[in-house]
């Protein structure tokens, strides 16, 4: 077992290194460019400035509002709110200095036109989803519009309105709240509900996703048939060296061996079709883990990163806690859910030594040109030896776990059979004690009958003996009339012995 397992080590080591460097450090810098908070842009990014499309950046020229601040202009000077001299500053109430003098000496307006609720606020707030024309329409909203000195205005910038024009910074807010609750009301008109949120985030998850789809499925499908091709050209060039003393020509032999490595890769066309039905689908649910995720935390480009590759180690544990294939036992489960784990945590160790040797390597002037190129390399060669490295600890580990266990298991199984055999000795004990229990309720039963016998017996006696009693009392009775009977007769007799006599001596 620890033959097979060093060996299996060794050729871990060549197939993660290849599959280091081909897959995540080798055809993903081609291919991906991750950007801080993924591909699509979350309102919780939104709301900390952080973008994924260059058009959805907070650039003030798309919130040109020109003519509304002309048609501002012209209904304050109407209204008597501002002329050539003084203004009323919508925040204050008080009058204040149309026009204020430059330190380059120069006249200037005082008198500036200030968004209440700040446009950076409302771009963070759902702007960033609006095109050219609806930013345009939210910028111009005259309720959203006021006067107010350049000086305030500098210092209530960006800041948001609750907060820049409350007590706590002087103003009146009997004055300012209602303008703020304008304000908000205007502008809430203007950006998207939940129902456009959602279209938009579908149709952004949609685009991104496809793109991800092919981007991914792409990947895997050319990372399977590099690793197939380097493998061939490693082994043939294994085999020819080895073999020096064949009798073909040297050109015949190697073009024989790109002929058999072309055979190798084109025999993997289909299998490289699965892998980008299986690849692009899984671009597409990072893609889609990576909006869910941002929607509660910003996610760096790194973190970004890893989980679009890790989702191959997560998809393959889950496929195989869920839908583990027929007739694999529970061990060969476990090892290859504690191998994709496994992958998943030195594929995220990895990606951040990359960006540790990368920052070493900047710091190194003869290595800075390339240490874009390198710190891949270098971490791809790590990151595989180190899982090879840790696929085996696994291994070992599982099978001491497993030795352990059979032991115990052999133990147990011992014992189980010792415990059959006193089991199977008390079963019969109480066989023979049942049968001596049933002999002896035979026993009472027949002791029962014979007593009952008696009984009955005794009783037949007694009615016998009560019988023979009054049989006795009547024969007593008959023997005394006989008696009586004789005695009649016997004097009859006698008496007619002496009426014969008399009669005869009277003749």
């Amino acid at each position: 077992m620890k033959e097979q397992r060093a060996q299996e080590l060794l050729d871990h080591c060549r197939n993660e290194a290849l599959r280091q460097l081909i897959g995540p450090f080798g055809l993903s810098p081609a291919m991906f460019d991750d950007i801080e908070g993924g591909n699509v842009t979350t309102q919780h990014n939104a709301s900390q400035d952080i973008y994924a499309k260059t058009s959805e950046k907070y650039n003030r020229d798309d919130y040109d509002y020109q003519s509304a601040k002309r048609n501002k202009k012209r209904d304050a000077v109407k209204n008597g709110d501002m002329n050539s001299d003084t203004f009323t500053d919508a925040y204050t109430g008080e009058k204040a200095p149309t026009k204020r003098t430059t330190s380059s000496g120069k006249q200037g307006m005082n008198a500036e036109l200030d968004h209440t609720v700040p446009l950076k606020q409302t771009h963070k707030e759902g702007g960033w989803m609006l095109d050219g024309e609806h930013r345009q329409a939210l910028a111009s909203d005259d309720k959203n519009l006021n006067y107010t000195t350049l000086e305030n205005n500098r210092r209530k910038s960006d800041a948001p309105a609750e907060e820049a024009l409350s007590s706590q910074h002087g103003y009146d807010e009997t004055r300012t709240r209602p303008l703020i609750d304008d304000a908000r009301t205007a502008i809430d008109e203007h950006l998207p509900d939940t129902q456009e949120r959602a279209v938009y985030h579908a149709k952004e998850i949609g685009k991104t996703g496809a793109r991800e789809f092919g981007k991914m499925g792409m990947r895997r499908a050319m990372g399977l048939l590099l690793h197939e091709l380097v493998s061939g050209i490693f082994s043939e060039i294994k085999t020819v060296l080895n073999d020096r003393n064949h009798p073909d020509p040297l050109l015949d032999r190697l073009s024989a061996a790109i002929k058999r490595v072309a055979t190798r890769v084109q025999n993997k066309f289909k299998d490289a079709l699965g892998e980008f039905f299986k690849g692009g689908l899984q671009g597409f649910i990072s893609n889609l883990l990576t909006f869910l995720i941002n929607s509660l935390i910003t996610t760096s480009a790194k973190v970004v990163t890893i989980i679009r590759e890790g989702m191959h180690q997560l998809w393959d544990a889950l496929k195989m806690m869920l839908w583990p294939p027929e007739g694999m036992s529970r061990e060969e489960r476990l090892r290859a859910i504690t191998k994709s784990v496994a992958g998943l945590f030195t594929l995220g160790v990895g990606m951040l030594w990359e960006e540790s040797l990368n920052a070493f390597l900047l710091s190194i002037p003869p290595l800075a040109p390339i240490a874009g190129f390198i710190s891949p390399v270098i971490t791809g060669l790590l990151t595989g030896l180190a899982t090879a490295l840790l696929m085996y600890a696994i291994d070992s580990l599982i099978d001491w776990m497993l030795d352990k266990g059979t032991a115990y298991l052999n133990g147990q199984i011992e014992a189980l059979e010792g415990y059959q055999t006193l089991i199977q000795r008390t079963a019969e004990h109480i066989d023979v004690q049942f049968q001596l229990s049933s002999s002896f309720k035979a026993s009472l039963d027949i002791n029962e009958a014979v007593k009952h016998r008696l009984s009955d017996a005794d009783n037949a006696m007694a009615n016998a003996n009560l019988a023979a009693a009054d049989t006795r009392s009547a024969q007593d009775e008959t023997l005394a009339s006989l008696d009586s009977a004789t005695r009649t007769q016997q004097e009859v007799s006698a008496k007619l012995s002496r009426l014969l006599n008399r009669s005869h001596k009277e003749r």
